[in-house]
């Protein structure tokens, strides 16, 4: 065989392998996410869902040049759809194009897309430019949008979940209940509604009415005003398999009325949830480890009532609590377990420090008093419960029913997810609470997706005295003391070898 016709053998058989190594690369592949809490990489839950999908999803990402230039973020974005795409096996098709340059603005703004005007700095310049960041999502005829995004932080939770909602027909219709007659959705809980309406199909439930198997989940939002007539279509909601998640007050702060207090033990809403296994106290928690509250004239006060929960008091094993990205109670109540049934297990979700207690006497809410009590070395103090999972066979209330496996969530505080937030500036309550609502009302695998990257990221997360003190030692002896006599070090020895170099 001459050697050219060897050459030309060889070539082909070096192509064929190159071919073949290419159309293998589609199926079997391994990428390498260097990032601290692999940002790039879906996660098997998202793997799994979309590597199951029947037919084809295209997901379209409508995106301005002009936000590419700003922010790296664009970039980043784009990277994990294509993960999507990589490891769907052919099931999700992505493009990414510029609405402007496209021609595509109208029928991106048709599917839900939003353009937003943003400041731009070009040639010493400012201008103002109107720019798209948004998702589409198309399985069939339908789509879901994502109408603007600009970061990460729960991306791939979106995603997969608008997927997973377009290929499984999911409806996930929340209600929500709230026991107090003078407040509503918009005037008192106007942030939870636009972020769980975001999410969720949202809709209020006036007390007394039946609450049909339509629901996902229920939030009942404060007891006051709650009739056992009223309770008793949450009873039979219960009995049915409905979950339920109680942010119910033991002691009615009424910020409009110079922080009246009112002990609510009369309310029929506390034999309700004591009957299915916890009991909500009328009281107040006072913990040290607290926010600030703002005061006319004059800094914010440390307020002991606005309680902040550290992440060492949140049960790590629990989906819900998994990815803690902090959490304000106000005015929180504390729990005890009413072990009044067998078939329901508890788990503490939430609790205060070490240095808490309850006050359950002359209640008051005013800042100075309370602080005063605060620093009363005479005071008790210990670790106090707010929070429970309750789960299993729940006895009814009003009937001799008994509900299928189910679960519920007890906090004793409502004001923590109200407009409060908004002085207390706990914006993450928000999404403790959507959190809740996702355990509850889907299942765990999605709410793993969104979180596992979460991480505690207030500055003031330690709370301990002595392990602050610690800390403030610890990052003091490395830069001051050991990074400089390092430097120093480097340069002596450096000194005395050019030194023996030159004898």
């Amino acid at each position: 065989m001459k050697n050219k016709t060897k050459q030309i053998i060889l070539l082909v058989l070096v192509s064929a392998v190159f071919v073949l190594t290419g159309l293998n690369s589609t199926r079997f592949f391994k990428r390498i996410d260097l990032t601290e809490n692999k940002s790039f990489t879906i996660s098997d839950v998202s793997k799994a869902i979309i590597q199951g999908i029947p037919g084809n999803v295209q997901i379209t990402y409508y995106l301005s040049d002009k936000i590419r230039n700003i922010t790296p973020v664009a970039s980043e974005i784009e990277d994990l759809l294509y993960e999507y795409s990589a490891h769907s096996r052919g099931k999700v098709a992505v493009t990414v194009q510029d609405p402007l340059k496209t021609n595509t603005s109208k029928k991106a703004e048709t599917m839900g897309v939003q353009p937003q005007q943003i400041e731009v700095y070009e040639k010493n310049e400012q201008s103002f430019a109107m720019v798209y960041s948004g998702i589409t999502i198309q399985y069939l005829d339908q789509v879901e949008t994502i109408p603007f995004i600009i970061n990460l932080e729960t991306l791939e939770y979106e995603i997969t979940y608008k997927i997973r909602k377009l290929v499984e027909n999911l409806n996930t219709k929340i209600g929500i209940i709230i026991g107090h007659n003078q407040k509503t959705l918009d005037n008192s809980f106007s942030f939870l509604r636009d972020k769980l309406s975001s999410v969720f199909e949202l809709e209020a439930v006036q007390p007394g009415k039946e609450i049909t198997s339509d629901y996902s989940g229920i939030i009942v939002l404060g007891g006051k005003d709650l009739t056992d007539s009223d309770l008793l279509y949450i009873d039979e909601y219960i009995m049915t398999g409905g979950k339920v998640l109680f942010c119910i007050d033991g002691v009615e702060v009424e910020m409009t009325r110079n922080l009246e207090t009112t002990v609510l033990d009369e309310a029929p809403v506390f034999k309700m949830i004591e009957n299915y296994g916890v009991k909500i106290n009328n009281d107040i928690i006072i913990d040290k480890y607290a926010r600030r509250i703002p005061l006319r004239g004059s800094f914010p006060m440390l307020y002991p009532q606005w309680i902040s929960i550290a992440a060492e008091n949140i049960a790590k094993d629990n989906p819900l609590t998994s990815g803690f990205s902090g959490l304000d109670l106000l005015w929180a109540s504390s729990l005890e377990l009413s072990n009044n049934s067998s078939s329901v297990k508890a788990l503490k979700l939430l609790s205060s420090s070490d240095q808490a207690f309850a006050l359950n006497e002359n209640i008051t809410a005013n800042p100075y008093e309370v602080n005063g009590l605060a620093s009363n070395e005479n005071k008790e103090r210990s670790t106090l419960d707010l929070g429970y999972v309750l789960s299993g066979k729940f006895k009814s209330f009003y009937t001799d029913k008994e509900s299928p496996e189910n679960r519920m969530i007890v906090i004793g505080d409502s004001d923590f997810a109200s407009d409060v937030i908004r002085y207390s500036d706990s914006p993450f309550n928000i999404i403790f609470l959507e959190n809740a609502v996702e355990w509850l009302a889907i299942d765990d695998s999605l709410l793993t997706i969104k979180t596992r990257d979460k991480r505690e990221m207030r500055l003031n997360k330690i709370q301990v005295p002595e392990k602050k003190v610690k800390a403030i030692l610890f990052v003091y002896l490395i830069n001051i003391i050991l990074v400089p006599a390092a430097v120093i070090a480097f340069g002596i020895i450096r000194f005395i070898r050019r030194k023996r170099k030159e004898s």
